[in-house]
């Protein structure tokens, strides 16, 4: 009776302990691009997607992805370089990235500010843009999402055409 009293104890203290271990750690997945901010070899910055905030994360300097058909560091990867990245975010260590994807193709271009009556002016200037294929603007983080085709228009043109246009873009290089 005693030995069974035991187990049940120490199973009721390894669920405790998972069950604390689980709120310490929560995983989301977050949407944006690198940041132009460099935070050393262990450390990336990521501008969200619908946010006004770009986040320093933690990474594992040993992880890399495919970019232009090479392995890269996560840490030599460029500015604007669109990418989804699975996030722990550990009370005691800070947000870390756990698995990171990107997309050559996309990019989330940021401006110091993007009123909604200046979306019609943003909205003709990437329709003409050769090159592009798809955008969502988000005026509430004075953001815009774009697919583009590289081949046809680099990331620093985009920029250039927009910036053109009399935008103001944030974190330029």
């Amino acid at each position: 009776m005693k030995n069974i009293f035991n187990k049940i104890k120490v199973i009721v203290l390894i669920s405790f302990l998972l069950a604390v271990n689980g709120y310490a750690q929560e995983t989301s997945k977050i949407k944006g691009t690198i940041g132009n901010e460099k935070m050393g070899n262990d450390k990336i910055v990521i501008c969200v997607l619908g946010t006004k905030a770009c986040m320093p994360v933690k990474i594992d300097t040993s992880m890399t992805v495919k970019y232009q058909n090479k392995d890269t560091k996560l840490t030599d990867l460029p500015f604007g370089l669109y990418l989804e990245a699975g996030i722990i975010d550990d009370k005691s260590n800070g947000k870390t990235v756990k698995s990171i994807s990107i997309d050559e193709t996309k990019t989330v271009i940021c401006f110091t500010e993007l009123k909604k009556e200046q979306e019609n002016k943003l909205i003709d200037v990437l329709r003409k843009t050769k090159g592009v294929s798809d955008f969502e603007i988000h005026s509430e983080s004075s953001q815009v999402y774009i697919v583009y085709n590289p081949p046809t228009i680099s990331y620093k043109d985009l920029e250039n055409r927009i910036k053109e246009a009399g935008f103001e873009l944030e974190l330029e290089n």
